[in-house]
């Protein structure tokens, strides 16, 4: 790992607060303790699924850390990694915000499409970590790191506490569900 020098860890430290805030207020709109389950409940899923999306989530994340962990410590070219990797959850999560924002499906089953980009979504959050640990491996000079790790996520609370307050907006809004979730989702897109 190549040396990590002062200035690069400070130019880094900003990188990594500005995206760990904007992470963190978009993923305001995707809770898996508040908003999918009451998402999926207002869509008419069955009352298990709704209540099950967090144990699903630890499986789906799980899941493809096993084969994207092997691969993640040899890869070559970083923080083009890093960048594809997010790749992978953005699809779904515009796919949801899309289909919700603008085509707003009705109807006993409307659940089963926002359901299944979840589980894609879940899957590309699993192939990431791995990837984005090592990145942060070769970020942040090893002596600095616990506490540069410490600050970035204290930004990703302070953007999730602002972006409750903007997810308490939109759902008092005149936006009618579900495309009060829908918009919500894309806003989660726009900031991953």
């Amino acid at each position: 790992m190549p040396k990590v020098s002062i200035k690069d860890d400070h130019h880094n430290l900003k990188l990594n607060c500005l995206h760990e805030f904007s992470w963190g207020f978009g993923i305001a709109f995707h809770t898996l303790y508040a908003i999918i389950p009451l998402f999926l409940k207002q869509l008419g899923a069955p009352q298990g699924i709704s209540l099950s999306v967090a144990g699903l989530w630890s499986i789906l994340v799980a899941f493809p850390q096993l084969f994207t962990a092997i691969v993640g410590r040899n890869i070559i070219d970083i923080k083009r990694a890093v960048i594809g990797a997010h790749m992978f959850a953005l699809p779904p999560i515009f796919c949801a915000g899309f289909i919700f924002a603008f085509i707003a499906p009705t109807g006993p089953y409307a659940w089963v499409f926002y359901y299944t980009c979840f589980i894609f979504y879940g899957l590309g959050i699993g192939i990431i970590i791995p990837i984005w640990t090592e990145f942060l491996h070769h970020t942040f000079s090893k002596k600095k790191r616990g506490a540069y790790l410490g600050i970035s996520f204290a930004w990703n609370s302070i953007g999730g506490f602002i972006g409750g307050f903007a997810v308490r907006s939109i759902l008092n809004s005149n936006i009618p569900f579900p495309q009060n979730f829908g918009w919500g989702f894309l806003i989660f897109f726009g900031c991953i």
